[in-house]
């Protein structure tokens, strides 16, 4: 902990990161049988000022400094006079305490970034210097969550593939959690002599991945257009469109490929290991090639490319060309 910095602002979604981060925190007040004598955690729904400013500013047992840690604080604040208060409440914080508030869920949504808005608690934050660290932590989603199952697995002491870590991305879903799990018991069955590869994988980890994002390109690739708008706006008012434009374009790949395989005579499971997807996907993959031609399906795809290249060069908003390309495709 930076003696400069007393008060530490963590919000976002990946739950696993930052509890992590609270932990090696935690870590360091030193001998576990006095440093849990300075540390006090406030339970989400159990955060009252009065209590907790006798608590930040009481002096430390036999060490330098408190740890305070206040999960998801706003959700007690009602109003602008709460706010107030609890702004000044923040400024009344000694150096002897390091106060943590952990917010389980990003500050602004994906829209509210875009129009460049700040929320209330980080223009209070950037007005006081170095004495506030603040950090947002995001789930890493497709390619970002493959090379963090890589980087952990080397953290871990191991190796996994490229192909192995994309298989365990489709299969566990943005959850570095459920992630790391998983490469403890994949490293420790192949007892850290060599790189996890997908043979491990298939059969060591259950497929786990759901959620709406899953839920709205499955909606897509059956056709069923209604479904797939009302998921994509909920989506939208938290995710990027790029991403969840990129999910769509991977599921039409896919639905290509599988179009073709399925009319090479291969079966499911040929399909899983040749497209090196798991059997579960597989599995939903085949009923959805049922709506669409061959060549519906190639000529999609080239849409799907140029929409990708128009989106990118800023000739138009990716959420109006998902909303655009859904609707076109319902009717």
């Amino acid at each position: 902990m930076d003696q400069k910095q007393n008060i530490y602002l963590l919000h976002g979604d990946d739950e696993y990161t930052v509890t992590s981060q609270i932990a090696a925190m935690e870590a360091k007040m030193g001998d576990p049988s006095t440093g849990g004598l300075n540390i006090t955690r406030v339970e989400k729904g159990s955060f009252d000022i009065e209590r907790i400013t006798a608590i930040t500013q009481a002096m430390p047992f036999l060490a330098d400094r408190r740890l305070v840690i206040i999960y998801d604080p706003l959700a007690s604040l009602k109003g602008s006079t709460q706010r107030d208060r609890f702004k000044k409440f923040l400024g009344e914080i000694p150096p002897t305490t390091s106060l943590v508030l952990m917010i389980s869920r990003p500050l602004l949504t994906y829209q509210e970034k875009k129009k460049n808005k700040k929320h209330w608690l980080q223009v209070w934050a950037e007005s006081q210097n170095e004495r506030v660290y603040q950090k947002e932590f995001l789930l890493p989603r497709g390619p970002q969550m493959i090379r963090w199952i890589q980087t952990r697995a080397r953290k871990l002491g191991g190796e996994i593939t490229p192909q192995a870590s994309g298989l365990l991305s489709s299969m566990v879903g943005d959850n570095p959690r459920i992630a790391a799990q998983e490469l403890v018991k994949l490293l420790t069955y192949v007892d850290y002599g060599r790189a996890i590869d997908n043979d491990d994988v298939e059969h060591l980890v259950a497929y786990q991945r759901d959620g709406d994002v899953f839920a709205m390109v499955d909606a897509v690739g059956m056709r069923n257009g209604k479904k797939a708008l009302r998921l994509l706006h909920e989506l939208l008012k938290q995710d990027e469109p790029l991403r969840l434009f990129g999910m769509i374009v991977r599921q039409f790949r896919l639905l290509l490929l599988t179009h073709e395989l399925l009319d090479g005579g291969n079966r499911e499971k040929d399909i899983a290991r040749q497209l090196k997807i798991h059997p579960f996907v597989a599995s939903k993959l085949i009923p959805q090639t049922r709506n669409f031609s061959l060549d519906n399906l190639e000529d999609i795809y080239r849409q799907l490319l140029s929409i990708d290249e128009a989106v990118k060069t800023s000739q138009i908003e990716g959420d109006v060309a998902l909303d655009m390309f859904i609707t076109a495709l319902s009717t």
